[in-house]
């Protein structure tokens, strides 16, 4: 028989272990599924837990008394590579008998782990714009200069992450760096006597930026009877397009104005 201190463990195990998987962009069901297999591998059985993209909601009847436990998340990342490892955890913790107080420990551990280091995600950015321009009909050169536009795309968004976390505002700076970086470059090409196509270089460039998870997540969520959730995770990817595409016509408006009318 557990005591109701044990329970109190087992459940903080649950919650922490799908906060970190909800805050690294889980979907809901499998933060549900998570917390619930904890949970039940000690016994606890018909544990109630709701978890939208902002948070997880959970509650347990034990002995007469109502464990009720409430997390909120105010932002979120996509590594693929911490859920991961809160997953193998998971497993590890249903099929062995780890202490709670260790199983704590890895948790915290987990959740501390170092992300990818900032110059491979520029990098990755980069090269993901680059082929993504070749494989939009660009050429070599095009798909060089798209590289060097979304490496500064992914570096701008992630220092704008880093000040605040309204997703909109990183988006917007992320859609207007993309179309300024695309038309510098495109103009420099132009006077060195290597016309390019800028407008498949901002195409390959904004790639990156497009919320394929959320998207993915939001129908997954949606087709497993999770409406509430993937309503929300469609939001967010249609707030997201939304921003960028502010963002890259904030500056054609710009341009055009300047210009007078002549692109």
């Amino acid at each position: 028989m557990l005591s109701k201190e044990e329970v109190r463990k087992i459940l903080d195990i649950a919650l922490y272990a799908g906060q970190i998987m909800l805050e690294n962009g889980a979907e809901t069901y499998r933060v549900d599924e998570t917390i619930e297999h904890i949970c039940a591998s000690r016994g606890l059985y018909k544990v109630h837990s709701f978890t939208i993209p902002t948070g997880i909601f959970v509650s347990y009847h034990f002995d007469g008394q109502d464990f009720s436990y409430v997390r909120r998340m105010k932002a979120s990342i996509i590594d693929l590579h911490i859920i991961s490892m809160v997953n193998d955890f998971s497993r590890n913790f249903v099929t062995s008998d780890i202490p709670c107080d260790e199983a704590m420990a890895q948790l915290e551990a987990i959740r501390k782990a170092p992300h990818f280091p900032k110059l491979l995600q520029y990098a990755a950015g980069g090269i993901g714009s680059g082929f993504f321009t070749l494989i939009y009909g660009g050429n070599i050169l095009e798909g060089a200069l798209s590289f060097l536009v979304g490496f500064i795309v992914i570096f701008t968004v992630i220092q704008i992450s880093q000040k605040t976390r309204a997703f909109f505002l990183k988006n917007v700076g992320g859609g207007m760096i993309n179309i300024l970086a695309a038309m510098a470059l495109s103009f420099l090409s132009d006077q060195a006597g290597y016309p390019v196509d800028m407008d498949v270089i901002v195409i390959g460039a904004v790639m990156p930026l497009v919320p394929g998870v959320a998207m993915t997540n939001a129908l997954r969520d949606t087709i497993s009877g999770d409406f509430v959730s993937g309503m929300s995770k469609l939001s967010e990817a249609f707030g997201v397009a939304l921003a960028i595409a502010l963002g890259v016509a904030a500056v054609l408006q710009a341009k055009l104005l300047l210009t007078g009318g002549v692109f």
